[in-house]
């Protein structure tokens, strides 16, 4: 699972994610700005996984038709290209038609000054729909096809954009954060078009197609799939954001540093090992290779444990240090003790999701939607209750709070459901 030259893209990916979160932190620091921000980019997080509902199965369908016929995998992705270009236009539309009541529902408790901003800088956010459908479908053929290299090198476009961006703020001294959302948006247009060129090196033709044998299996059972993916992608951010607005400015700040800090530890953790795992298990699933599939999990459990532990409590010790020299004043010493309290729980829920992670790549090879859609459901309704009913006493803590303690509820369901669906395994002829 460990490649040098995946484990080097994936370390230029991580800098510059890091980057970015420093140069964020360091240009504008905890304002009602970077909340709008924050909040809009939770909320396009859960449009853009609406958006992907329809291709959510392609690699492991992909997989299986390749192994009998590799022209009819590549018919399936010009078939698949046709819908996300279309799934990209609609939803730019809809999302620029509805976006006072998509908004209201994100955020129904947030402040005039805040939600002024979130509505300038939505038709922009909007943009993003336009290209995330293709450059998600490209990534899931380049991982099928086992060009891990290819998906990392178009995830640091984003990234590259954002940051050249920033520092231009920095020393143009503006003071406008859609200049760095501008740049976000054209990287990804031009991640997704350059993904176009990976898919052709190779040997997939670049066409449309409007139908294809198995295109009414493959999109029903990524629609089902997804949508118990979806239970929690959407509603989990729909219930984090509203407590968020809930509480004074700042509160989403806090949360949106930390989480970013968070999940570079992650990704430094994990490198290409999550996707390389994803890939190997859709390989082995044709074969009903469950002792392969179990071995996987278990050598990606046993090494990521011990490396996110010690990441993250390096990453706690020296924050107060980091945030302190990269902010230039504009966190105070609450301000920082705040992000590093939210660093730490959020850790602790993270890396029960990694684990998780594992038992869940499982039944997404299945296809087994019910599984998706019943734990997820607990897993919901395990967070609100939870977070809500710790609210006055936690404040924002409510949230790591409830997460954790649905987090684990789910690893224990998903751990469950994996089992019970390898010792049914069969090959698929």
């Amino acid at each position: 699972m460990f490649k040098l030259k995946y484990n080097a893209l994936s370390l230029a990916q991580i800098f510059f994610g890091f980057l970015n979160s420093i140069l964020l932190l360091k240009v504008f620091g905890v304002s009602v700005q970077t909340d709008a921000y924050f909040i809009g980019d939770v909320i396009m997080g859960g449009a853009l996984m609406v958006q992907v509902m329809a291709i959510e199965q392609f690699m492991y369908f992909y997989n299986d038709l390749k192994a009998r016929d590799r022209a009819g995998a590549s018919a399936l992705y010009a078939y698949a290209l046709s819908l996300t270009l279309v799934i990209g236009l609609s939803a730019f539309a809809a999302l620029n038609l509805f976006s006072g009541p998509i908004i209201a529902l994100f955020a129904y408790k947030l402040d005039p000054e805040r939600l002024e901003t979130l509505r300038r800088l939505f038709p922009v956010f909007s943009l993003l729909a336009v290209f995330n459908p293709l450059h998600t479908l490209n990534a899931r053929l380049l991982n099928g096809e086992a060009r891990f290299a290819y998906p990392y090198a178009l995830g640091i476009i984003p990234s590259l954009f954002s940051a050249g961006a920033m520092i231009f703020i920095y020393f143009t001294g503006r003071s406008d954060i859609i200049w760095l959302l501008a740049a976000s948006v054209s990287g990804m247009g031009m991640a997704a078009i350059l993904g176009l060129a990976a898919v052709r090196s190779c040997g997939v033709p670049l066409r449309l197609s409007l139908s294809h044998p198995a295109g009414a299996e493959f999109v029903v059972n990524s629609f089902k799939v997804k949508l118990g993916h979806n239970v929690n992608n959407i509603l989990a951010p729909l219930i984090t954001n509203n407590l968020l607005a809930s509480f004074s400015p700042g509160a989403v700040s806090y949360f949106g540093y930390a989480w970013k800090i968070v999940t570079v530890t992650g990704n430094l953790t994990t490198g290409p090992s999550a996707r390389m795992l994803a890939s190997s298990i859709s390989a082995a699933w044709p074969l009903a290779d469950a002792a392969r599939i179990r071995g996987l999990g278990s050598k990606f459990t046993r090494l990521i444990i011990p490396v996110f532990s010690v990441s993250s409590a390096a990453a706690y010790a020296v924050l107060p240090f980091a945030l302190g020299l990269v902010s230039s004043a504009r966190l105070d010493r609450g301000d920082i003790a705040s992000v590093r309290s939210m660093f730490l729980a959020l850790s602790v829920w993270y890396l029960v999701g990694l684990v998780e992670s594992v038992y869940m790549q499982v039944c997404i090879a299945s296809r087994r939607s019910r599984i998706f859609l019943v734990n997820n459901s607990i897993f919901i309704v395990i967070y609100l209750v939870i977070a809500v009913s710790v609210k006055d006493r936690l404040g924002i803590y409510a949230i790591p709070c409830g997460l954790i303690l649905a987090q684990l509820v789910s690893l224990a369901l998903y751990m469950r459901s994996s089992e019970t669906v390898l010792g049914g395994l069969r090959p698929i002829r």
